[in-house]
């Protein structure tokens, strides 16, 4: 797979279907979508920033929100309770990927793991 950033359409696609899974952590349907490491991120070398996402409940996102567990503002507290953000991007992809072909390929997936965020 070439290594250049997803069009529009199919950026757009695959956060509809990251949406429709629901939050990653308690399986809410009304999430914000989280960038893990913003939308422009790289690692070895290939843009991975638009495909590590996550759907989170609001009040596990929102900058908004106190939560203890917020990740936007206690990142290191959502790890210690709910696992890396990688690991549930993970479990994520492999349930997407037995709906439909993922919109990435190996090579994505081993970038984004490779993070280990």
């Amino acid at each position: 797979m070439k290594n250049k950033k997803p069009s529009q359409a199919v950026e757009k696609r695959w956060l509809q279907r990251v949406v429709e899974h629901g939050c990653v952590v308690n399986g809410n349907s009304q999430v914000q979508v989280h960038h893990s490491m913003g939308r422009e991120a790289r690692s070895q070398k290939m843009f991975i920033g638009r495909w590590f996402v996550l759907p989170l409940s609001e009040w596990l996102h929102d900058v908004g929100s106190n939560h203890p567990w917020n990740i936007t503002h206690h990142r290191n507290d959502f790890i210690k309770e709910f696992g890396s953000e990688s690991e549930l991007w993970h479990k994520m992809i492999c349930k997407l990927s037995e709906q439909e072909p993922l919109p990435f390929g190996e090579d994505i997936i081993d970038a984004v793991m490779s993070t280990k965020r």
